[in-house]
């Protein structure tokens, strides 16, 4: 198990927790549990520093081998795919998820996405949303700038280089606009879910009255639509929907 440098634990190593104990110290225990072989307790420890607020694609990374050592696969998947949020280019993840993906029950056709959304989705996500939004700021102070520079010089050389720059920098201002939005939106309003129930049904309406038109396994990832009461509408990764209850999933 890979050595983390835990950083946003180690901001907050002040605070005591019940136990007795600090954020860093649960975290360091948790190692220890999982080098030794108890995967459920290192899990269980993970995660209660998961609802306690603490983010990090290591956090998360370490929590998904927690649970896959102890034999809970969509809380692998789960927390393997909270990992890939916060750390899209890192390989070990990614082997990880799809070993994990490689046990569940459910084998569905995805519907092929379009390489322009992957890269940008992937772009997004190898920095923060406050960090596109900084940059995007800077480059559109300088943009400003360069075109009052494009105002005031007097040579028309001068003039025509200001020009370009500034609506190049102002370009890039916007793209880097859309990286923020679009990195808050799949990091912070994800709707994507993993199924926890061991089977669930999905109907044609919410409630148990509906007609039914698939069966869910443990582990398979879907993507929520509506939320109705107990009751979610879910599209799977091949493009069919229906309802499904609330509990037998969890929000990526």
């Amino acid at each position: 198990m890979r050595r983390i440098l835990f950083i946003q634990m180690i901001l907050v190593a002040g605070l005591v927790s019940l136990a007795g104990q600090t954020p860093e110290e649960r975290y360091s225990q948790a190692g220890v549990l999982y080098g030794s072989g108890d995967y459920s307790g290192a899990a269980a420890i993970y995660r209660q520093l998961f609802e306690e607020g603490f983010r990090s694609g290591d956090l998360f990374y370490n929590t998904g081998n927690a649970f896959f050592k102890s034999g809970d696969n969509a809380s692998a998947i789960l927390f393997y795919e909270r990992a890939k949020l916060l750390s899209p280019a890192d390989e070990d993840i990614d082997y990880n998820l799809q070993i994990a993906r490689s046990r569940i029950t459910d084998r569905l056709e995805t519907v092929p996405q379009l390489f322009f959304v992957r890269w940008f989705d992937f772009l997004s996500l190898l920095a923060s949303t406050n960090f596109w939004a900084v940059g995007a700021i800077v480059l559109f102070l300088l943009s400003l700038m360069l075109a009052v520079l494009f105002l005031t010089r007097a040579r028309a050389r001068g003039r025509l280089l200001s020009f370009w720059l500034s609506l190049a920098t102002l370009l890039l201002s916007m793209l880097l606009i859309s990286l923020a939005v679009r990195n808050n939106s799949l990091v912070n309003h994800n709707s994507r879910a993993v199924i926890m129930c061991s089977i669930v049904t999905g109907r044609s309406a919410p409630g148990e009255t509906g007609n039914e038109l698939f069966v869910l396994h443990s582990g398979t990832t879907v993507t929520v639509e509506q939320e109705l009461g107990d009751f979610r509408e879910v599209r799977l990764p091949d493009g069919n929907k229906g309802w499904i209850r609330a509990d037998c999933m969890e929000k990526i």
